[in-house]
């Protein structure tokens, strides 16, 4: 009686760490895929992708540990922060203008948001880099990426995440984040 409940345990054991190792070896991967829908704005919902809705959690996170209201997401800020972080990584680049120039605000614009006070944050990384937590960190060890972080006036939120092939490295993850005031 006494090996079988010894047997049970470790097999219970074993399974507990085999699924812990799989979580951890697929875990980027899956994160990629997986989507969530939240609310936008307008009451309506959008779907994000894992490092997106992760990326806006930290932010309102931040944001709430200082008394300072929520972000909600908009829809054009986050298409216009989407199609920044694809052409940065397809155009082998990185700035907060667009490749022909176009500057944030005239992005923002082009995408139907014409909110009388922006900012923008952009980051990428690869690896370890990747996930939206470093990333995060990041921008609040940087003076100017906290400061929009943690920006009164800015209401709204637009994150976009990309990855791909950027400057030869397989598997780079742009991020564009977008905060506007209204629009």
């Amino acid at each position: 009686m006494g090996s079988r409940y010894v047997s049970a345990v470790l097999g219970a054991v074993m399974l507990v760490c085999a699924t812990a190792f799989l979580s951890t070896a697929v875990g980027p991967q899956m994160a990629e895929a997986t989507t969530a829908n939240v609310k936008t704005c307008g009451g309506g919902s959008i779907t994000l992708k894992a490092r997106e809705k992760r990326t806006l959690v930290l932010h309102n996170r931040a944001r709430a540990n200082r008394g300072l209201r929520r972000l909600c997401v908009d829809p054009r800020l986050t298409k216009a922060a989407r199609s920044h972080s694809r052409e940065m990584v397809e155009k082998d680049y990185f700035s907060h203008n667009s490749y022909n120039g176009e500057s944030v605000g005239a992005r923002l614009r082009r995408f139907g948001f014409d909110g009388s006070v922006h900012g923008e944050n952009i980051a990428g990384g690869y690896g370890a880099h990747a996930g939206a937590g470093p990333t995060f960190e990041r921008w609040m060890a940087s003076a100017d990426h906290r400061a929009n972080i943690l920006d009164r006036r800015f209401r709204r939120i637009g994150v976009g995440t990309y990855t791909g092939d950027y400057e030869g490295i397989k598997g780079y993850v742009m991020y564009t984040v977008d905060f506007g005031s209204r629009g």
